[in-house]
């Protein structure tokens, strides 16, 4: 159960994200807002492009933006009551797929350094969980 694929177009969204912002630890509440904006129009074109993320395994897909936060959410095709251990591997395979190439397409991304993330939510088509987890600038230390 590969997702090599939606990974590669959502890893070129996020590419998308960088910010001319300037470096300061303390973030106004424009630039607090503007990264908000960013992280809706990633959501924006993840939505825009949803319908080539379709696949034998991949049902739905659709990003939400909530504030810093861009929601990546899949619906997966898979087998009923698959066992907790092989969703357990499938998860950790996905994460260790997609957080270093996230990690690395944000190495240089001003917005990612002021707080903007992303969380990736799987679901089978029965509305069980598979897995979920975040991509920031802490989880890419």
């Amino acid at each position: 159960m590969k997702l090599n694929f939606c990974a590669k177009v959502m890893l070129t969204m996020v590419a998308l994200t960088c910010c001319p912002c300037t470096h300061a630890h303390a973030l106004t509440t424009a630039q607090i807002k503007q990264i908000e904006e960013i992280a809706q129009n990633v959501a924006a074109q993840h939505n825009a492009n949803a319908k080539t993320m379709i696949d034998d395994v991949t049902v739905s897909t659709r990003a939400v933006a909530i504030g810093r936060n861009v929601r990546l959410e899949y619906v997966l095709r898979l087998k009923k009551n698959l066992p907790p251990a092989k969703i357990r591997e499938w998860a950790d395979a996905t994460r260790n797929e997609i957080l270093p190439k996230a990690c690395q397409q944000n190495a240089n991304n001003a917005a990612f350094d002021r707080g903007l993330f992303y969380t990736f939510s799987y679901t089978n088509t029965y509305g069980k969980k598979l897995a979920e987890f975040n991509v920031d600038k802490a989880a890419c230390k």
